[in-house]
């Protein structure tokens, strides 16, 4: 009875964990919210959704992933605010940066452009088209560099 009852405890899970992988690829913009739509529009308005990866957990959206037709991967997480953005050898918009960070780039790293750029909790994380990594606090102090 005991092996019958593990067995059925193992299955309901593993039945869960494979309706976990629901994610959704589309490319219908209005799946994604207010916020996210409004932030395209605004830094890549003339590129444009080739797909859109909506992630879930067991619960709710986590993200979602837009990919434009030029190579560029946004990510939002699930209120709409913006994660990541990566691009494919285009320099990622001047407002999206943050003033302080475009300050040190333009004084130190002129001839390069930012390619990446990652808003953690605690900071950002940038890089560059010649490969170093650069880690800033939210008020744009550097903390790290990794070339």
């Amino acid at each position: 009875m005991k092996r019958i009852n593990y067995l059925l405890i193992v299955l309901s899970l593993l039945s869960v964990i494979a309706c976990a992988g629901n994610d959704k690829i589309t490319s219908d913009t209005n799946v994604l919210p207010v916020s996210s739509r409004q932030f395209i529009s605004d830094h890549f308005r003339d590129i444009p959704v080739s797909h859109i990866q909506i992630e879930k957990n067991l619960i709710r959206i986590s993200s979602y992933d837009v990919i434009l037709t030029d190579g560029t991967n946004v990510e939002f997480n699930h209120k709409g605010e913006w994660k990541e953005i990566k691009r494919h050898g285009l320099p990622i918009p001047q407002a999206i940066i943050p003033e302080v960070i475009q300050d040190l780039i333009k004084k130190n790293y002129s001839s390069n452009k930012v390619v990446k750029i990652e808003k953690e909790i605690r900071d950002y994380e940038i890089k560059l088209d010649n490969g170093l990594e650069m880690t800033f606090d939210l008020k744009g102090n550097l903390i790290d560099i990794d070339d």
